[in-house]
């Protein structure tokens, strides 16, 4: 059984340095734990990110279907990197749940990446 106060100390930890928020959600979209913005916000959150990693499962090619493994697009999805003008986010799958950090637009992809 998971507890939500323990996974939002636990988010809290990764929530400094530049990341504005961290969520923990199902690939439904369902929000489980943040840590940062306020709830209506990371619900907001939770609803894009699931949409962006759903989205991106759907098209990508599945091993064995004669298409090479090399091209975007194919493989296995580990990491979600976006760049936008408003910040930066990272989705990534954690078990069958999906962690989410949103991030100013000063902090690196690469950091974001390692946090």
């Amino acid at each position: 059984m998971l507890k939500p106060r323990a996974l939002s100390e636990v988010l809290a930890q990764v929530t400094n340095g530049g990341i504005q928020s961290t969520v923990l959600l199902t690939r439904d979209g369902a929000l489980l734990a943040y840590s940062g913005f306020e709830a209506k916000d990371a619900k907001i959150i939770a609803a894009m990110a699931s949409s962006i990693f759903a989205a991106h499962q759907r098209v990508r090619q599945p091993p064995g279907s004669g298409v090479p493994q090399n091209i975007v697009g194919s493989g296995d999805l580990n990491m979600i990197l976006l760049d936008a003008e408003e910040g930066k986010m990272a989705i990534t799958s954690v078990a069958t749940q999906l962690v989410c950090m949103v991030a100013k637009t000063t902090v690196q992809l690469g950091m974001l990446k390692a946090k």
